[in-house]
């Protein structure tokens, strides 16, 4: 899990590079399927961060958070604790 959202982390920076140069992020053109990355952190997260829009959100918001470590996000994704 560590990894993948380390890998997450990544794409987000990638993604800012390719809007400054295409004005368009990945999800718009060839390379929607690292999208995919996302999917496989949430289907593995604990049930909690599914099954409604703010399950999604709150989600969201801790993949998100680089002010947490990958290690940190991990485990709340793994535990389903805040």
């Amino acid at each position: 899990m560590i990894l993948l959202i380390e890998t997450e982390d990544e794409m987000d920076r990638m993604d800012k590079v390719l809007e400054q140069l295409t004005g368009q992020g990945h999800g718009n053109g060839e390379f929607i399927k690292l999208d995919n990355v996302y999917d496989v952190i949430q289907h593995n997260a604990h049930p909690t961060y599914s099954g409604s829009e703010e399950a999604d959100q709150n989600f969201y918001e801790i993949v998100s958070n680089q002010e947490k470590t990958p290690e940190e996000r991990a485990e709340i994704l793994l535990s389903g604790l805040v």
